[in-house]
């Protein structure tokens, strides 16, 4: 069985669990996630919306849809300008920041790097995840 972790914003006034099985955490360096994280990139993993549930906050959350880009989008705590968890334009997947946890999710390091095509240039990846120069290439489909 799957430990529950929780995770918050900045002031606390939004608060998530998860239930089940979630992905590990792999690291974009789009320029959007950059912008978005103010840092070198987001630090994300995925759950089923079947595990994710909202505890608290909601209501506060505001979500930002640039006109040129119709299925991407960053939702954010209206108080504390926190990003927060995010469905894929499906609603099937939840996009989690990892640095919201409250709980010890159990992995350590990153699963992946992606665009690093367009990561900014004063940043040096490191550690010995696999390197993405776009997304996570598609895996062939199982006989």
């Amino acid at each position: 069985m799957q430990p529950k972790i929780h995770g918050s914003c900045l002031c606390g006034q939004i608060r998530f669990r998860i239930d089940g099985k979630f992905g590990p955490v792999g690291q974009c360096h789009c320029s959007k996630c950059r912008k978005l994280s103010g840092t070198d990139g987001n630090a994300v993993f995925h759950t089923k919306k079947s595990s994710f549930h909202w505890l608290s906050g909601e209501e506060q959350i505001r979500t930002y849809h640039p006109p040129d880009q119709p299925i991407w989008s960053s939702s954010f705590c209206n108080t504390c300008g926190s990003p927060v968890p995010n469905a894929d334009s499906s609603g099937d997947i939840y996009y989690v920041p990892a640095g919201l946890l409250d709980d010890d999710p159990g992995f350590r390091g990153y699963a992946a790097h992606i665009f690093v095509a367009s990561k900014a240039p004063w940043v040096c990846i490191t550690d010995s995840a696999p390197q993405y120069p776009s997304g996570i290439p598609a895996q062939p489909a199982k006989a």
